[in-house]
């Protein structure tokens, strides 16, 4: 069974600090993508090979590519106090982690050294392989430990935040110096993940987590539990071919027309750019439906339905139909700056939305049960 202790409101506090700047990085990423400054630096970790290259508060480019690296060091040490907070409790504990953050380091070098390798296809191919065998380390004692060692619930969840956070390293690493759009849209994607993670550890910390559920009669909490699962489901989708869409065809759009795609409902898929497009816009009005009938069921199920679950997904509802006309005004702007970005902000917030009801309709049960117990 997962133990599970009420956090300080200070360790809460801090988790929502975490998510902020969290926040704040996965927007800077965006921005950085939209202005087509990713690759303006081609070394990593350092820039130019120095960790304040000469200009870049002078000029645009090279700013959002270095500030959004130095964001996200500042994300890795505020999860890794935010795992150390929540795990220290002994002097021995405090040197497990010592070794673990060396394990890490040293796995992150192995990586550096695999990427800066460009001469040489088999040393990188050792390099590579290397890394891969030391990340089993701490990946297996994350593993062991969740199953063996009693820990807390966000004991766990800062744990694999740790690893996480490491891994998107990694994969932004990666995509510099292997000069990868694949890797691009894997690190892209794999920060929304992490994020989830961290928006799960603040409401673990929070004082309600024992009673963190929708509360509805009858069959009511199954209907909850797929629409959330479905729902977090179609807007993963979505951000994968968003993702694709942005990292393999920067300059331009694929294609223009606002409601169709080069002229047509369904086009020809012989052009990858032209199918991600589609897609995007497909799963889009599919999502759409999606959270159309679940209001409509909650509204209709509203005197024994939770109530909350309604509101929430009246909220759902309200940002997509945001997200759709921000979408279509990056098309009728031609990617504009600020409007790309503030769609992929809003995106961002589907998600946490999306993800926090999948939670709260996971952890519902039936009133009648509840109330049969009491």
């Amino acid at each position: 069974m997962i133990c599970h202790t009420p956090a300080s409101r200070p360790f809460r506090l801090f988790a929502k600090i975490v998510v902020f700047v969290a926040i704040l990085l996965v927007w800077w990423g965006a921005a950085t993508t939209t202005k087509q400054a990713g690759m303006v630096f081609t070394d990593w970790p350092l820039s130019l090979g120095s960790f304040n290259p000469p200009g870049w508060l002078e000029h645009m480019i090279p700013f959002l590519e270095h500030s959004h690296r130095l964001l996200a060091k500042l994300v890795g040490v505020l999860v890794l106090t935010l795992f150390c907070w929540a795990y220290v409790r002994s002097w021995r504990q405090a040197l497990e982690v010592v070794l673990l953050v060396v394990t890490m380091a040293v796995v992150l070098g192995v990586f550096i050294a695999a990427g800066n390798e460009r001469f040489d296809a088999a040393l990188k191919q050792r390099w590579v392989f290397l890394g891969l065998a030391l990340a089993a380390l701490p990946i297996g004692w994350l593993v062991w430990s969740w199953a063996r060692r009693g820990w807390t619930l966000l004991q766990r969840l800062t744990a694999l935040a740790l690893l996480m956070v490491t891994t998107q390293a990694i994969f932004g690493g990666l995509r510099v110096t292997e000069i990868s759009n694949a890797f691009a849209v894997v690190h892209g994607c794999f920060a929304q993940a992490f994020f989830c993670v961290l928006i799960l550890i603040v409401m673990v910390a929070g004082k309600e987590w024992q009673g963190n559920g929708y509360l509805t009669p009858g069959t009511e909490p199954r209907f909850l539990k797929v629409a959330g699962i479905g729902l977090v489901a179609l807007v993963g989708m979505q951000l994968v071919f968003g993702a694709s869409m942005r990292h393999f065809h920067r300059h331009a759009l694929a294609d223009d027309d606002l409601f169709l795609t080069q002229g047509q409902w369904i086009p020809s898929f012989d052009d990858p750019m032209i199918a991600m497009l589609f897609l995007h816009k497909f799963t889009a009005v599919c999502l759409f439906l999606f959270v159309v009938g679940m209001v409509l069921r909650l509204k209709v199920k509203s005197a024994r339905v939770d109530a909350a679950a309604g509101r929430h997904a009246l909220v759902l509802l309200s940002l997509l139909v945001g997200q759709i006309v921000l979408g279509l005004s990056v098309i009728g702007t031609e990617k504009s700056f600020w409007i790309t970005n503030v769609h992929v902000l809003n995106g961002l917030a589907i998600l946490a939305f999306a993800f926090v009801f999948a939670v709260k309709a996971i952890r519902g049960k039936s009133s009648d049960a509840a109330l049969a117990k009491s």
